[in-house]
């Protein structure tokens, strides 16, 4: 066999080797990413401290999607002010800002 077309067949072989080897990697790959993806979904619905009737309302609602999200008029919000005439969001940025500073 001509010495050219050797090469060329071995470096084919090398090549699908490489291939299959990447197609595993990422398969892996995905599948890391659908889990934490999935892991995160958990912490979100774990993080709203639902009861066991209002977290399964929820949860069939996403399922059968009739869930409907409501978002309050800027109005109420400016009604929540708290005691030093701070809204919830400026309250957070000032502790977050505190933690800094004690880093």
């Amino acid at each position: 066999m001509n010495k050219k077309l050797k090469r060329y067949l071995e470096e084919i072989d090398r090549t699908e080797e490489k291939i299959a080897e990447l197609q595993g990697h990422l398969k892996n790959v995905r599948a890391a990413q659908k889990q934490e993806e999935d892991l995160e979904i958990v912490r979100s619905i774990r993080g709203m401290k639902l009861s066991g009737r209002d977290l399964f309302a929820l949860l069939n609602g996403l399922q059968d999607g009739t869930l409907k999200i409501r978002e309050e008029p800027v109005s109420v919000k400016e009604e929540k002010k708290t005691e030093t005439g701070m809204e919830t969001s400026e309250r957070e940025e000032k502790e977050n800002e505190d933690l800094e500073e004690m880093e």
